[in-house]
């Protein structure tokens, strides 16, 4: 199964890929629901952690609705963070935030 940390934002998102091989995947798109279906449409279901943000109940129904399973994180669940680093790049930070899916690390909020 795929693991993916998206970073939600109003305008462009990043998205980071573990693929079950261990291939890591980066791509910056813009956040709307057919970019989500382009990039993740075609892909096998995967488990995504996003972060709670204004936009993570659209982005999540869009992503259930391509067969993912969704998690949005509670960004003050503290062990989700114990590795974070302000020194790091944010995009260790997305691919922490892959492996935290993985590892389930990452605590839900219903949506």
């Amino acid at each position: 199964m795929d693991h993916i940390g998206i970073d939600v934002h109003k305008k462009e998102s990043q998205i980071c890929i573990l693929a079950e091989g261990g291939e890591l995947l980066e791509q910056r798109i813009r956040t709307e629901p057919e970019r989500f279906a382009a990039v993740l449409g075609a892909r096998p279901r995967g488990r995504i952690v996003l972060e709670t943000s204004t936009e993570s109940e659209w982005v999540a129904r869009c992503l259930e609705g391509l067969g993912h399973e969704v998690i949005v994180a509670d960004p003050n669940f503290a062990p989700m963070y114990a590795t974070r680093s302000r020194r790091r790049l944010r995009a260790v930070a997305r691919v922490r935030d892959c492996r935290k899916c993985r590892e389930g690390w990452a605590r839900g909020k219903g949506l």
